[in-house]
């Protein structure tokens, strides 16, 4: 199942070289940094760009996080990848013990490119550049969610009071199946 797309991300085609700027209406990415968790599964191993994330097969299952806890572990910190470098490949076991493996091809899920997120256009800050966006894959005992979060710089503050808050980075699932 894919989400749709926020009205927020979808507006007229980019004409030009990208300037990383709200000026590029919709937001695009052409890079972007990967991260995978796993939850509730024996052993889990996420394998993508040449490399292993997750956690090895003697690794007991982890539970879910408590609410508040998720969003904040959602950071993707491996890359500056060129969009994309092919299939992610996951193997894990399953709560019940069953052994499952699965194929994400992210190229597929971002085809398009464009960014998601939930800030209104209008409210984006102009001539400032976008962060870099975030995919992460989530395998949590037979389901596994792509999400994505790009640091968007706001004209306001989304703290009242905190001038170091005027951006939004939220978490955007993108991709979920069940196995």
């Amino acid at each position: 199942m894919t989400s749709p797309v926020s009205q927020n991300a979808v507006a007229s085609a980019v004409d030009g070289p990208a300037s990383g700027t709200v000026a590029d209406w919709p937001l695009t990415f052409e890079r972007h940094l990967f991260g995978a968790v796993c939850f509730d599964t024996h052993g889990c191993s996420v394998r993508y760009d040449g490399r292993e994330h997750g956690t090895t097969a003697d690794t007991p299952p982890v539970s879910s996080l408590p609410p508040g806890r998720f969003d904040a572990l959602m950071i993707a910190r491996y890359g500056d990848l060129p969009n994309f470098p092919g299939p992610a490949q996951l193997r894990w076991r399953a709560k019940d013990g069953a052994e499952l493996t699965a194929e994400v091809d992210l190229g597929e899920i971002f085809g398009d490119s464009l960014i998601r997120h939930e800030v209104p256009r209008e409210d984006i800050a102009e001539g400032v550049s976008m962060g870099f966006t975030h995919v992460l894959i989530e395998v949590n005992d037979r389901t596994v969610n792509v999400y994505t979060r790009t640091l968007i710089p706001t004209k306001r503050e989304q703290v009242p009071g905190n001038k170091h808050s005027q951006f939004r980075d939220d978490l955007i699932k993108v991709h979920s199946r069940s196995y």
